[in-house]
């Protein structure tokens, strides 16, 4: 991993711990948010994506992470597009491959079952 990008991952991890201090991390929690995200609310996306990132109530994937991501951003969430970009350049150019066919996927769903 770059190490330029370590300031960038854990402004990452604070945001998380503030978002689940706010919002929990109960698999309801975690529900709520995923049901937020299926109906089209961009912010529902980037909290999952930070969960993704950092593995809270969820298993830590960057993949999933950047799909979640990379969907906020195609709403306009202009955070999302940065940490998008930002973990994009910690991963293998295969593993964003397939994030970006998972977020194609997701949206192709209408957000349903990502």
């Amino acid at each position: 991993m770059r190490k330029d990008l370590f300031p960038a991952l854990i402004f990452a991890s604070v945001f998380v711990l503030l978002f689940t201090c706010q919002t929990g991390t109960s698999a309801e929690d975690l529900d709520t948010l995923r049901e937020r995200a299926e109906q089209g609310d961009a912010d529902a996306q980037f909290g999952l994506g930070f969960m993704y990132e950092v593995g809270q109530g969820v298993p830590q994937d960057y993949a999933r992470a950047h799909m979640w991501w990379n969907l906020a951003a195609a709403l306009g969430h202009e955070d999302a597009m940065e940490l998008r970009d930002l973990i994009a350049e910690a991963m293998a150019a295969g593993q964003v491959a397939s994030a970006q066919d998972a977020a194609r996927a997701c949206l192709a769903r209408y957000y349903k079952g990502c």
